[in-house]
């Protein structure tokens, strides 16, 4: 992973597109159209006035339980796929879960992707550079879940020894609001690409519904 993690960011870096001349263009709010636009292409659906409204404060948790018999390694975090150009910042936290265990809540800042190992996140933390940081965790940074039942302190923990899972991601003012906890929850599924697939629930914020 650590070699396949060096070829995706050589080849967005060859790609382009991202100079400070674009970015000087225009206002944030023409960016902010723009981008609504491109993500319209294939179709939009009745909740996506939400996603483009829906206030932006604050934080989210995320909390993985892992169902299945293998360790599962994984990237997450947030990020504002409008955010365009200049591509916005990427909130990125990594984890190993043994099997038939859960991780703690990891709080994360609320933004308009919440995004668990997809191809769209691996992609902005690479023009980001958020990966540019010590104990970056090359092995469980890729575009699915990575399963292994490898020994923990082994060259492949975190490497799909056993499988895959496609990732997940949600949106905001469609799937959560800010101040939730996402519940993803990690299932041995044969029927899957990969055999293993991804759950996902909500525990709405208590303190806004209180108020």
């Amino acid at each position: 992973m650590i070699e396949r993690h060096r070829q995706d960011r050589a080849l967005v870096v060859r790609r382009g597109g991202f100079s400070s001349a674009n970015a000087r263009r225009g206002t944030a709010g023409l960016a902010l159209v723009a981008g609504a636009a491109l993500l319209c292409m294939g179709g939009c659906g009745p909740n996506f006035a939400n996603y483009i409204t829906e206030e932006r404060s604050g934080n989210l948790q995320f909390q993985f339980i892992n169902n299945t018999s293998a360790r599962a390694a994984f990237s997450f975090g947030t990020y504002d796929k409008l955010d365009r150009d200049p591509p916005g910042t990427v909130q990125i936290q990594q984890l190993r879960v043994e099997a038939h265990t859960s991780s703690a809540p990891a709080t994360v800042l609320c933004r308009r992707e919440a995004s668990v190992g997809t191809a769209d996140f691996v992609q902005r933390v690479i023009v980001t550079n958020a990966d540019a940081v010590v104990g970056f965790d090359a092995d469980a940074f890729d575009d699915v879940i990575h399963f292994s039942t490898s020994p923990p302190d082994s060259d492949t923990a975190a490497l799909p020894t056993a499988g895959t899972a496609l990732g997940v991601e949600k949106r905001l003012g469609v799937d959560f609001t800010c101040g939730d906890r996402l519940i993803f929850t990690l299932q041995e599924d044969p029927d899957a690409p990969g055999g293993f697939r991804v759950d996902f629930s909500v525990i709405p914020d208590l303190e806004d519904d209180s108020q």
